[in-house]
């Protein structure tokens, strides 16, 4: 399946729309009578499970029916409701939000929402996956190997449990849309190794989402999101030669306003951060080089073994070298 393909496939006409168009917005398909109703607050709301379409796969894919309302509804999963073509307004917990074409919603477990009737050229999708996906287990596929991504999937992640979802507006130059095609064309015509396809498309999509809530951070200033992703940058840049007393100077603060601010904001000691970095650019000579273990750790620092052994052991329940023969096994 091409791009044109998907764009046909996706304005066609299903039975279900093509029902929906005769009996008007109000009707609801006859499947949500085996969905069940459960008590939520002062009310009763149905409770999306997908658990059978992620039993084998990591994540699931499904195109909004139009011509009907969506009614209120919490999920076991974390959501990403993207407006593919046209526009929607989605309720949050009784709070409208208009979405337009490009726009992302990610919404966490068990929030209520519901999305009012569609046109016939708003084409949302959804794109659901457990919590755990977007956790450590992507982490690892992401091969992430810095403190700034750390820093902005848990605070993302956050965010979405304090705030119950975020929204990310479509920006000018970015590759959602056309990674997104992707994701649709490998699920929709599944072919070899389609799942992995569609997993890789996933870490470029997340990518993609963690540059756009970055550039978001630092534009709105959020959680004073720009100096601590630039003092995160120069810990990154300097962790081998970086002190507190140096960085406070760098961006003229106190040692201990500056070692407080941290804490409070990342939730790690200025010193955890730089063990974390060190132990991050070990990740990265154990996945991508033949680098003899003793000395990874004197190139990031340590000139003690025993001691670097202690540190990454701590850190990733594993030794160096399980570590290294785990990231360097082939593909299933």
């Amino acid at each position: 399946m091409n791009v044109q393909e998907l764009n046909e496939y996706l304005f066609q006409y299903t039975d279900s729309e093509k029902k929906h168009r005769m009996t008007g917005p109000a009707v609801l398909s006859q499947r949500y009578q085996a969905i069940p109703r459960i008590p939520f607050q002062d009310r009763e709301v149905y409770l999306f499970s997908f658990n059978k379409l992620l039993r084998d796969k990591l994540v699931c894919v499904h195109k909004e029916s139009r011509f009907t309302n969506i009614p209120e509804h919490i999920h076991t999963v974390i959501e990403f409701v993207y407006v593919y073509s046209g526009s929607c307004t989605q309720e949050v917990d009784g709070r409208p939000i208009q979405m337009n074409q490009g726009d992302i919603c990610m919404l966490d477990t068990n929030i209520p929402h519901s999305i009012q009737s569609l046109g016939e050229q708003d084409i949302i999708i959804t794109i659901e996956m457990r919590r755990e996906y977007l956790t450590q287990g992507f982490l690892f596929r992401l091969g992430d190997y810095g403190i700034i991504n750390h820093f902005l999937i848990n605070t993302l992640s956050l965010d979405a449990a304090h705030d119950q979802y975020l929204i990310f507006r479509k920006q000018e130059e970015n590759q959602i849309h056309s990674t997104i095609q992707n994701i649709l064309c490998e699920y929709y015509s599944p072919g070899f190794c389609s799942e992995k396809i569609i997993d890789a498309y996933m870490i470029l999509l997340f990518c993609e989402i963690l540059r756009q809530y970055k550039d978001q951070q630092l534009s709105y200033g959020k959680n004073d999101g720009r100096t601590i992703m630039e003092i995160l940058g120069y810990i990154e840049s300097h962790y081998l030669t970086a002190t507190l007393q140096d960085t406070a100077e760098h961006f003229g603060f106190h040692p201990n306003y500056l070692s407080n601010y941290i804490k409070k904001t990342v939730g790690h000691s200025f010193k955890e951060l730089i063990i974390q970095q060190r132990m991050n650019q070990a990740c990265f000579y154990l996945s991508n080089t033949d680098m003899p273990i003793y000395e990874i750790a004197n190139k990031i620092g340590y000139n003690n073994l025993g001691f670097f052994y202690k540190k990454f052991e701590s850190l990733y329940k594993m030794p160096p070298s399980l570590y290294r023969r785990l990231k360097s096994a082939p593909l299933a």
